[in-house]
């Protein structure tokens, strides 16, 4: 609960607003005893000291026993027993004009069937703009006022009652009497347009159903094997190879492919044999200290490898190395 408010002075702050004075905050009581609390709500929140209440407050004044005047029972809000029902007397001397602030999207209905009851058992409206516009502000952001000719509806047989205040209840109010402000041609098209739901363009692509689909005859026949030229379905091993593999390795032009042919090393000097590549010689030194044999990732360039067993050692001079 706010600091600003003990439960004791909100009880009591509470009871005036509902009970005592409800019509200087444009509220009033149906003949059972009940008023929605959503109504109680609203007048609430035009006091910044008082946004703070909420139904769970309203159940602790209760819990804590203090004197509320109400109960809540779901989002109605009903009158303790003994307490005696507020009564609405027909109004006596009626104002030349009284006013209702109505939403936007009503101004159509009410131009039409004039002001009629809906849920609650009276319409409010008032003597002044000035109340009718907060009442009005309650459900719509941008009301339209409109004026009733009262004097006039209640010499007629108009039911006109006083809650209290500058508030008034009627049952319904016929067009005849009311005056209907002026409004722009766009301003009178967004009160009378409705909201068009855009239609999702249909996707051909999708099945009717969701997570299924229809086959049909078409289908198993562009999927069968052996049909309309189709072959079966798995990757087909070709009998020949490729013709520039085999060109390739014929004619020796394709350096990657000798590369894989080569062996990774010439292990012993007895395997050495005379190798030929087109390009230089390499020259082998007698007893050379550690020499390093041909890999993969060299390139011999020409070169004349000897077997004879009085070379025990080799060196080679590369003429090109590549990775």
């Amino acid at each position: 609960m706010a600091a600003q408010y003990n439960p004791k002075t909100l009880a009591k702050t509470l009871t005036y607003i509902a009970y005592h004075a409800p019509g200087e905050y444009g509220l009033f009581w149906d003949p059972d005893g009940t008023m929605p609390w959503k109504e109680l709500y609203w007048a609430l929140q035009e006091d910044p000291s008082l946004r703070f209440v909420r139904e769970a407050i309203i159940r602790e004044l209760s819990y804590l026993g203090l004197d509320v005047p109400f109960v809540l029972e779901g989002s109605l809000l009903r009158l303790r027993e003994g307490l005696d029902l507020p009564s609405y007397s027909l109004a006596d001397h009626l104002p030349e004009r009284l006013y209702f602030a109505c939403r936007r999207k009503n101004y159509h209905f009410l131009s039409e069937h004039g002001i009629v009851r809906s849920q609650r058992s009276y319409v409010p409206v008032s003597r002044t703009k000035e109340l009718a516009l907060r009442l009005g502000k309650r459900r719509d952001s941008e009301p339209l006022l409109i004026e009733i000719r009262a004097a006039k509806a209640g010499s007629e047989g108009q039911l006109v009652r006083w809650a209290g205040g500058e508030l008034y209840l009627v049952e319904s109010i016929p067009a005849g009497y009311l005056i209907f402000p002026v409004l722009r041609a766009e301003r009178h098209g967004a009160t009378t347009a409705r909201k068009k739901v855009e239609a999702k363009p249909s996707r051909p692509d999708l099945p009717a159903s969701a997570g299924s689909f229809f086959v049909d005859a078409q289908q198993l026949q562009a999927h069968s094997p052996g049909r309309n030229g189709i072959a079966k379905a798995g990757k087909q091993k070709s009998g020949k190879k490729s013709d520039w593999k085999r060109e390739a390795k014929k004619s020796g032009t394709n350096e990657a492919y000798n590369r894989r042919q080569q062996p990774d090393r010439l292990k012993r000097p007895s395997d050495l044999l005379p190798i030929d590549y087109g390009f230089r010689w390499v020259t082998a030194q007698k007893d050379a200290p550690n020499p390093p044999y041909a890999s993969d990732h060299c390139l011999l360039t020409t070169g004349l490898l000897t077997s004879s067993p009085q070379v025990s050692r080799l060196h080679f001079r590369i003429s090109h190395e590549f990775r």
